[in-house]
């Protein structure tokens, strides 16, 4: 029993060293996709593959190497591995793969070997699709900060436009936190417009678009004002300016007393006003 289990690892040992081997020598291709959805793996061969045997091998998260498709020319098609049967649909003249109707298990790598030479690998990653846009505006006086979200899916880049031109930093734009906020400085009415947010990943596209409107100092983001920012209040900044001034005038009197009486105590005593401070 133990013979079998040392043997077991071995051999798990080896495939997984096996398929390290094929991620370092062979250039990564990854393939998006979105669960239910039926992805092409295409490995590009780019000549006809004539009397060859084709190979579709997998690699699933649990890193075992099982075969999916085995193709010889003028011999039944074979699809061993339960995970993929009835699902794949196979391009004889191209060794192009379609994976019908995927599902989080086919997630990983699929191999291609043609008369026995590893020919390419696919890696197949799976991408929530992005939901509509939302943008969180921040307006004070001139400033106006511009955060663009979504509630599902991850964007892998947002790019922002004003008028149909893309936004880059300068002037009085500042793109922040990967791009999904923009801060636009000391807005005027040359930054009137039709400000559109795009976000992107590998299986989706969503926009947002909103107007910036300025009339003379009303400064509004979608019809609402901005919120002009607040003056100091003036009784508040009085109350401190007195409250510091009596400190001060309580520390000089306390410095002077104390002066006044260490005097007094040398006069009465006699002794030196430095010895009655030292004492």
């Amino acid at each position: 029993m133990v013979t079998a289990i040392l043997l077991t690892i071995i051999n798990a040992e080896r495939q997984w060293l096996s398929v390290e081997k094929i991620i370092m020598d062979f250039g990564q291709e990854e393939v998006p996709a979105v669960i239910g959805s039926s992805p092409l793996l295409d490995p590009e061969i780019g000549a006809a593959l004539g009397n060859s045997e084709v190979i579709w091998e997998f690699i699933g998260s649990d890193a075992n190497l099982v075969t999916i498709l085995d193709y010889v020319p003028d011999l039944t098609k074979e699809e061993p591995n339960e995970q993929f049967k009835d699902r794949l649909h196979f391009n004889e003249s191209t060794a192009t793969l379609t994976v019908i109707n995927v599902t989080v298990r086919d997630e990983g790598i699929y191999i291609l070997t043609v008369n026995g030479r590893l020919r390419s690998r696919i890696i197949l990653k799976f991408f929530e699709p992005l939901s509509e846009p939302s943008i969180n505006t921040t307006c004070v006086n001139t400033t106006i900060t511009l955060t663009c979200q979504v509630r599902t899916g991850k964007a892998s880049s947002v790019l922002w436009w004003k008028d149909g031109k893309i936004i880059t930093n300068g002037q009085n734009f500042l793109l922040m936190q990967n791009n999904s906020s923009l801060i636009i400085y000391e807005t005027n009415k040359s930054d009137c417009g039709i400000f559109t947010c795009t976000m992107k990943n590998p299986v989706s596209e969503k926009s947002y678009s909103f107007a910036l409107s300025i009339n003379g100092d009303c400064h509004s983001v979608n019809g609402n004002e901005c919120e002009p920012s607040k003056p100091v209040n003036n009784v508040q900044a009085n109350v401190i300016l007195l409250v510091i001034v009596v400190m001060f005038l309580v520390v000089a009197f306390s410095i002077v007393c104390r002066e006044v009486y260490l005097k007094g105590r040398g006069a009465v005593a006699g002794e030196p006003l430095e010895s009655i401070r030292t004492s």
